[in-house]
């Protein structure tokens, strides 16, 4: 996370929590903590490798069974403190909150270092930067060793503008003037945030929003890496679909572009009656049934000049439409090579049996409950319970809130947890079939040949006080799939205990 994007998300930060509570600290991974704000959600911080970042979620991520024992020291000593102000050193990536009395008085946060509390700052915590001129920056490769928050990241950019408009990106920066944040590629294919487009990315109008989309990308990828889920398999089936919804950004962008011809149309219409050479923020324009219409131009240019850039752009649309469409074809038909590569679904062909030294271990929070567990064919792990108990302690003490929970339709039944690594994993419509085939499977369905699983979030799902074990309310229904009956399904995707 580079130092100027950290500013903004720790100001938007600090803005939501103080006054807050600290309630608890956990370590899902090495080099990672998470910190439970109470209303304001999970801070997480990640300090290592490939990249630093720290975002505020609203799920915990998970953790082990047994906390590390910096996570156990930090938690006995900031549980229940309140946070009464936050101080940014962020050229530094670092902030520091200021606690209500115990020991240590300031929690000392960054992507350098582990958290620590301490009695006092240095004293040059928080101090504004110094701001070198844009070609001292351009021009000195190595600036960050003196300035931090000129990072080559940063650099890189202000170098590939024009000076006028580094001299201007760099005052808007020492004055924090930004309001939009971006996601996506930098110069080395790296998935960045930045305070200006980056390639196949994405805008977002909130700091903390942007870090959050981010960060908890990264996290999901780091905790497959320690579980052993990943796959080169699965890493070139997500970054297919990220480039297919970029794709699809991008010919809504352009389809826009184009649409611009019409205004460019408009204005070669009243050429002649107006000065081709004046200059005007708006200008009225009457369509083909008689009514006006404000037409919004830039008024750095001229009424001649805005038409040629109106045309220009659009003609650029109709150029770009045809790449995106080459494309979107080639990564679909990239997309079936990889599917054809999976294990087939056919029930009328057994697959082979599962090699039993790759499968991946069983969550502590699960163990101890009579479930049976199961791995999709996309390695989503899925969880049914044997019995009301079961299915009972598999909603209340096993399952996040954003893990999906499927149940027959209609009628008894076990229910399905297919587990998420956090809230925005998107669930493959494979691995969702499979899990209400295995649904069905425990259901009065079982004898049928197709039937209806009701689909739901955890944390639309809840327990009904005084009812009999496994009775639920759902407050809302996500879909409702059809499923074949398919006797052959658990075998197939069944692990050893």
């Amino acid at each position: 996370m580079d130092a100027s994007i950290f500013y903004f998300v720790a100001l938007e930060l600090a803005s939501k929590i103080q006054g807050l509570r600290i309630e608890k600290v956990f370590s899902p991974l090495p080099k990672c903590w998470t910190i439970a704000l109470g209303r304001a959600g999970f801070l997480v911080i990640y300090i290592g490798r490939p990249q630093p970042f720290f975002f505020l979620s609203e799920e915990k991520p998970e953790n082990p069974a047994q906390p590390s024992g910096q996570a156990m020291w930090l938690r006995k000593r900031l549980k229940n403190r309140r946070i009464v102000n936050v101080v940014l050193d962020w050229p530094r990536r670092r902030m520091a909150w200021e606690l209500s009395p115990g020991e240590g008085s300031w929690l000392v946060l960054g992507l350098q270092a582990s958290p620590s509390l301490v009695d006092t700052l240095p004293t040059d915590f928080g101090l504004p930067p110094l701001w070198p001129d844009v070609e001292t920056i351009i021009h000195t490769p190595r600036i960050w060793e003196t300035h931090p928050h000129l990072s080559s990241f940063l650099r890189h950019f202000l170098a590939s503008l024009p000076l006028a408009q580094a001299q201007d990106f760099l005052s808007r920066l020492q004055t924090g003037s930004f309001e939009t944040f971006y996601m996506g590629e930098d110069y080395k294919k790296r998935l960045q945030l930045a305070l200006w487009p980056l390639a196949n990315g994405q805008h977002f109008f909130s700091a903390l929003e942007a870090a959050r989309h981010w960060g908890q990308g990264i996290l999901a990828d780091l905790v497959q890496l320690r579980s052993g889920q990943d796959t080169a398999q699965k890493r070139t089936y997500r970054r297919i679909e990220r480039n297919l919804q970029r794709l699809q950004d991008d010919e809504v962008r352009l389809q826009r572009m184009i649409e611009q011809r019409k205004d460019a149309l408009d204005l070669q219409n009243i050429l002649y009656t107006i000065d081709k050479n004046s200059r005007f923020a708006e200008i009225p324009i009457r369509d083909m049934h008689g009514q006006t219409q404000i037409l919004t131009l830039d008024p750095a240019l001229t009424v001649l000049e805005n038409m040629t850039r109106l045309f220009a752009r659009a003609a650029k649309g109709e150029r770009g439409l045809p790449l995106v469409a080459a494309r979107r074809k080639a990564l679909e038909d990239e997309l079936k090579t990889v599917r054809s590569q999976e294990p087939s679904l056919s029930p009328l062909v057994a697959d082979p049996a599962p090699d039993r030294s790759t499968i991946m271990s069983i969550p502590a929070r699960y163990q101890g409950i009579k479930a049976v567990c199961f791995r999709s064919s996309d390695g989503f792990l899925l969880f049914r319970g044997r019995s009301a108990q079961a299915n009972h302690q598999l909603l209340t003490r096993a399952a996040t809130p954003f893990d999906l929970w499927l149940h027959a339709q209609n009628g008894p039944g076990a229910h399905v947890i297919i587990k998420r690594d956090f809230s925005t994993q998107e669930v493959p419509e494979r691995t969702i079939l499979e899990a209400a085939g295995l649904a069905a499977l425990a259901s009065h369905l079982k004898m049928a040949g197709s039937g209806d699983v009701v689909i739901s979030m955890v944390r639309d799902v809840r327990t009904i006080k005084g009812a009999a074990l496994g009775m639920v309310d759902v407050t809302k229904v996500l879909r409702v799939v059809r499923v074949r009956i398919d006797p052959a399904l658990e075998d197939r995707l069944q692990l050893v205990s």
